[in-house]
C-alpha cells in the first residue's frame, strides 16, 4: 500500500514539473543549450572546462544526449525532468531506513510539492540531477552500513558521490557529512569508509585541472556579485530555497501566503514535539532510527555551515541554488517533525506545509508570473511573413545564445542588442559595452519591416514629445536611448505579458500601411 501511494504521489510530481517544464527557457538555461547546441560530447567536456561555465560537466553530458534529436530548451531540461521526478521514490525508500513508513511518506508528499524541486525539475542546470545522484548515494550508504551490507554497495556509493560531484561540486558537502556519519555511528567501518571515499577521489580526480579553473574563472566573482553580499540577500536565499519565488522584487513575509502559513505549520509542528517530549509523551528515536534523523540533520546542516565557513573565509557561494544540496535532507527532517508532532499536530503541521508550499508552487505554473514568454514572442515572429528584419532588444542572455534565438526558426536577419560575439571565451565580453543605436541603424537598414522585441513596458518603442526629432520613436537598452530613423512609423504592437513583459512592435516606412494595434 505505501508503494502504491509514492506511485500516486510520483505522477502527481510528474504533472507539476511537466508544466513548468513547458515554459519558456531563459537565464542560465541558455548557456546549457548554447553548449550543447555548438559542440560534441568532446567538445562538450572541453567548452566546460573553460571559462564559460563553473560547473562540472556532467550535466552538460547529459544534455548532450537527450538532444540527439535536434538540440531545445525542452531536449536540454530532460535529465532534469527524469531526475527530479526520479528522486521522488527514492525519497521514500532512503526515508523508510531513515525515519520509517510514515515519516518517509511525509517526506515524500512534501518533496512532491516543494516549489524549490518543482522549479529546478524543469530547468536546464545541474540541481535536480546533483540530488538524484545524492538520495542514490544516501541509500547505498544506509544499505553498506545495514547488516548484510556488501562490498558493492561501498562501491556503487563511491561511483554516485563521485557522478554528483561530477554534476556539482556542492554536492560535496553532503558526500562530507555522510562519511562524518559512518566514523561517528559505525566505528568498525570507519577504515572500510576512508577508502571507498578515496576511491570516489580518485573517480573525481580527471576533473581535478576543470575544478583549479573554475576557482580561478572570473565567473566565479560574476556569480558572487549577483547573489548579494548582504545579510538581507542571504536571508532571500534562504526564502528561495524553500518557497521559490520568481520576482524582480518579492513581497514582503505578510504578503507571502506561502510563507506564512509553512512557517506557522512549522511552528506548529515544533511546539507540538517539543511538548510531548517535555511531557515525556515522545520516545527519542533509538537505534537505527536515531542514527537515520542524526543523518538527515548532517546532510542538512553540513551544507549550511561549509557555505559559512568558506564565507568567513572570503568565498561566498552563499545563494540558494548553491544550498540545493540541503534538499537532500530536508524532506527526511520534515518527516521527523510530522511524526514527533504526534497524530493530529502532526497532520496540522503537514497540511499548513503542503498549503504552503502550493501557493508557490501553483504560481510556478502560471508563465504570466513565473517566466518571459518567448516561445509565443518567436512563434509570431515565425509566422510573421518572409520579409524585413528582427531587432531583439529584450533582455540580455548570459550566453551568446538568447532566448529569442531558442526558440527562433525564421529565416529574418536578426540583429542583437548585445557585445557577446559567439566564441568560448564570451565571458570576457559579458559586461563589455556596446553601441544600441549602431545596431538599431543596420536593423532599419532595408526595405523592412521591422520587428522590434522588447522587454518590460518601459523599454516599448514610444514616441519622441520633446526635442529635435520630436514625431520620431525610441527605444530604451542596456540604458542607453536608441532612436528609430526618420521615415518609420509602427504599425503594429502585441504585448505579451510575463515575468517580464515582452512587446513585439512592428514598424514600416511611412506610408506604406495604415497604423494599428492589436
Amino acid at each position: 500500500m505505501p508503494w502504491i501511494l509514492v506511485g500516486v504521489l510520483t505522477l502527481t510530481g510528474l504533472l507539476f514539473r511537466v508544466i513548468v517544464f513547458g515554459e519558456s527557457g531563459f537565464g542560465d538555461e541558455l548557456s546549457t543549450l548554447w553548449i550543447v547546441r555548438n559542440n560534441d560530447l568532446a567538445g562538450v567536456v572541453s567548452i566546460v572546462h573553460t571559462d564559460a561555465e563553473i560547473t562540472p560537466p556532467l550535466y552538460f553530458l547529459l544534455a548532450k544526449i537527450t538532444s540527439v534529436f535536434g538540440p531545445t530548451i525542452s531536449s536540454v531540461r530532460l535529465p532534469s525532468l527524469l531526475a527530479g521526478v526520479g528522486s521522488l521514490p527514492l525519497v521514500y525508500a532512503a526515508g523508510r531506513r531513515l525515519i520509517g513508513s510514515r515519516g518517509a511518506l511525509a517526506a515524500t508528499l512534501l518533496a512532491t510539492v516543494s516549489p524549490f524541486l518543482v522549479y529546478f525539475s524543469a530547468q536546464a542546470r545541474n540541481y535536480a540531477v546533483m540530488i538524484f545522484l545524492l538520495l542514490l548515494a544516501t541509500l547505498l550508504i544506509l544499505e553498506a552500513t545495514a547488516e548484510g551490507g556488501r562490498w558493492w554497495h561501498w562501491a556503487g556509493w563511491s561511483l554516485v558521490a563521485a557522478l554528483a560531484l561530477f554534476s556539482q561540486y556542492t554536492a560535496g558537502f553532503v558526500i562530507l557529512a555522510q562519511v562524518l556519519w559512518v566514523f561517528w555511528f559505525f566505528p568498525a567501518q570507519r577504515l572500510r569508509m576512508a577508502g571507498f571515499a578515496v576511491l570516489a577521489g580518485l573517480l573525481f580526480m580527471p576533473w581535478i585541472t576543470g575544478l583549479r579553473a573554475d576557482l580561478d574563472s572570473p565567473t566565479a566573482d560574476i556569480m558572487q556579485a549577483l547573489q548579494g553580499s548582504s545579510f538581507t540577500a542571504k536571508r532571500e536565499a534562504v526564502e528561495q530555497l524553500f518557497f521559490h519565488w520568481i520576482e524582480a522584487s518579492p513581497p514582503t513575509f505578510f504578503h507571502r501566503p506561502d510563507m506564512m502559513l509553512a512557517t506557522a505549520g512549522a511552528a506548529v509542528g515544533l511546539v507540538a514535539a517539543a511538548w510531548r517530549l517535555a511531557g515525556g509523551r515522545l520516545n527519542l528515536p533509538q537505534g537505527e532510527r536515531a542514527r537515520g534523523v542524526w543523518l538527515a540533520v548532517a546532510m542538512v546542516a553540513s551544507v549550511f555551515i561549509c557555505t559559512l565557513v568558506l564565507l568567513a573565509l572570503g568565498t561566498d557561494i552563499f545563494g540558494a541554488r548553491n544550498l540545493a544540496p540541503a534538499w537532500v535532507g530536508m524532506p527526511f527532517l520534515f518527516g521527523s517533525v510530522f511524526v514527533a508532532a504526534g497524530r493530529r499536530a502532526g497532520w496540522v503541521f503537514l497540511i499548513l506545509m503542503i498549503a504552503g508550499f502550493m501557493v508557490s508552487t501553483i504560481r510556478l505554473m502560471d508563465p504570466n508570473r513565473s517566466t518571459i514568454n518567448y516561445s509565443r514572442v518567436a512563434d509570431q515572429l515565425d509566422d510573421s511573413g518572409e520579409k524585413g528584419t528582427i531587432l531583439d532588444a529584450s533582455i540580455a542572455s548570459p550566453a551568446p545564445l538568447t532566448s529569442l534565438d531558442a526558440y527562433l526558426e525564421t529565416d529574418l536577419p536578426v540583429f542583437k542588442m548585445t557585445a557577446i560575439e559567439d566564441r568560448p571565451d564570451y565571458i570576457k565580453q559579458l559586461f563589455a559595452t556596446y553601441d544600441a543605436q549602431k545596431i538599431l541603424d543596420r536593423a532599419f537598414s532595408g526595405a523592412g519591416p521591422v520587428r522590434v522585441v522588447t522587454a518590460d513596458d518601459f523599454r516599448a518603442p514610444r514616441e519622441i514629445t520633446s526635442g529635435g526629432a520630436a514625431g520620431g520613436y525610441e527605444i530604451q537598452v542596456n540604458g542607453q536611448t536608441a532612436v528609430i530613423p526618420p521615415g518609420w512609423e509602427p504599425v503594429s504592437s502585441h504585448r505579451y505579458p510575463g515575468l517580464e513583459p515582452l512587446t513585439v512592435t512592428v514598424f514600416e516606412r511611412s506610408g506604406q500601411t495604415g497604423k494599428s494595434d492589436r
